[in-house]
């Protein structure tokens, strides 16, 4: 006679598994990407219209869908819960230490050794220190957004991305400026009044 004990089958899918989709999520962007090119030649007034839908220089069709992204993650949380984040400190500060102390500098570092190098001939001189900047800036602003997405597909622990996500934005609004300012700065000024950063 069995026990009253679960025993698992093999078609059961392991907890916390990534399934086909999850697994080359990486072609998928690709792929879209390339869609992406493909609609703005073919289609470029349908395109030039949908970037004009903005607001405070935010665009609202990619505002609207961030939020779909975040609000599945943010559905599984009970606020209440959140103390339990406290056992998870090794794993932030694993965080903490690659978004704000190995992240924007290695990217400075990248930035000199491709845009200002390697493919300084295929690019226009006068944009050089644009392409520099821009690099940094973003490297300097964790893309929180793209956690709740790996998180939500991965089916991560919604306690522990919303912890990182929360303490990384707070940390930005204070340690972003004096970052990139410490960073190397380009021959130009930096183009601090038209930036887009990866921080919804």
């Amino acid at each position: 006679m069995p026990d009253s004990q679960t025993v698992s089958t093999p078609s059961e899918k392991p907890a916390g598994g990534i399934g086909c989709f999850e697994r080359y999520l990486s072609v998928w962007v690709a792929l879209c990407i390339v869609v992406g090119i493909g609609l703005g030649k073919s289609m470029p007034g349908a395109v030039q219209l949908i970037s004009a839908l903005e607001v405070a220089h935010v665009n609202l069709p990619v505002g609207i869908l961030i939020w779909v992204i975040i609000v599945p993650m943010l559905l599984r949380i009970d606020f209440a819960s959140l103390g339990q984040v406290r056992s998870q400190v090794k794993g932030i500060g694993v965080t903490l230490v690659i978004n704000w102390a190995v992240k924007p500098f290695t990217m400075a570092f990248l930035a000199w050794v491709f845009v200002r190098h390697v493919f300084a001939s295929m690019l226009p001189a006068e944009q050089l220190d644009s392409y520099v900047a821009g690099l940094i800036l973003l490297a300097a602003a964790p893309c929180t957004a793209m956690v709740f997405v790996w998180s939500q597909l991965t089916k991560g622990d919604p306690y522990f991305t919303l912890s990182q996500v929360a303490l990384n934005d707070v940390i930005m609004v204070f340690a972003f400026a004096p970052i990139v300012g410490l960073l190397p700065r380009t021959s130009s000024s930096w183009p601090w009044q038209r930036q887009s950063v990866c921080s919804a």
